[in-house]
């Protein structure tokens, strides 16, 4: 949430309809563990959920422990009463690595690269332009700084302890987000034997 890019885009996302998110990282002893979808996944259900305003209705998941013995690679596809799916794969056995989200809404396409530290945004515009019967496309790129987002999180919440205000993320936000990630898990393990 305190990432500059998730930060850029308050306000911009309105509708989301799907939402597609890559979090691939190449192995390192750290955090094995726990399953990826603790380990990095969670980051990715928190903006979804804050994204998405709207009830669970179903969660299909695959995980696979390739390296360590828990899970090491996983893939959610969660569904919204709203509508709106979101397909979220997290890696930490990638030969790259690699970290985007894309969100799509009625005319209007948003990608964030965080490694790339890029913003794109395309929206549907009027008609017949640059062909006639085709809808215009207007493109907005942003370039965001790399900034401190744990220093940022810590700091707010020390802002809002002293100053009595409602924290940016919430206790109810962390326990959510929390419960999804323990969902999915759940959900893959009890696939089978092999299954993490």
């Amino acid at each position: 949430r305190f990432n500059e890019a998730v930060m850029a885009l308050r306000g911009r996302i309105t509708d989301p309809m799907f939402v597609e998110s890559l979090r691939l990282a190449s192995f390192q002893p750290r955090g094995t563990d726990v399953s990826v979808v603790l380990d990095l996944m969670i980051h990715d259900i928190d903006i979804i959920l804050n994204i998405v305003p709207s009830t669970i209705s179903s969660i299909d998941s695959l995980g696979v422990p390739v390296i360590s013995p828990e899970v090491d690679m996983a893939n959610a596809r969660i569904k919204f009463e709203s509508g709106c799916v979101a397909d979220v794969t997290a890696s930490r056995v990638s030969r790259k690595n690699l970290r985007e989200i894309r969100i799509f809404q009625p005319d209007t396409y948003v990608s964030i690269d965080y490694m790339a530290r890029k913003i794109s945004i395309v929206q549907k515009g009027g008609e017949g332009f640059p062909v006639p019967g085709m809808p215009e496309l207007t493109v907005n790129e942003m370039a965001f700084e790399q900034g401190d987002a744990l220093l940022a999180e810590i700091s707010s919440f020390v802002d809002a302890v002293r100053q009595g205000t409602q924290p940016v993320v919430s206790g109810h936000d962390g326990k959510r987000a929390l419960e999804l990630a323990i969902t999915i898990s759940s959900n893959f393990r009890s696939a089978g034997p092999d299954a993490g």
